[in-house]
C-alpha cells in the first residue's frame, strides 16, 4: 500500500476516534472499525480519482 494512503488511514482513524471518545458515543469497537473502514474507503477512492484527474 502507498505510504500516502497509510498516512491518510491513520489521520482518518484518529479523526473519527477523537469525537467518539469526546462525545461519549457508546458504540462497539466493531461498529467503529466498520464505520472507519467504510469512510476511509470512500475517501481513498475520491483521492485516487482526483489524482488521476489532475494528471490527465
Amino acid at each position: 500500500m502507498n505510504k500516502r494512503y497509510l498516512k491518510v488511514l491513520g489521520l482518518y482513524a484518529l479523526s473519527s476516534l477523537v469525537p467518539a471518545i469526546l462525545f461519549g458515543k457508546e458504540e462497539s469497537a466493531t461498529k467503529w472499525v466498520t464505520k472507519t473502514a467504510a469512510g476511509y474507503s470512500i475517501f481513498a477512492y475520491g483521492l485516487k480519482a482526483m489524482t488521476k484527474r489532475k494528471k490527465a
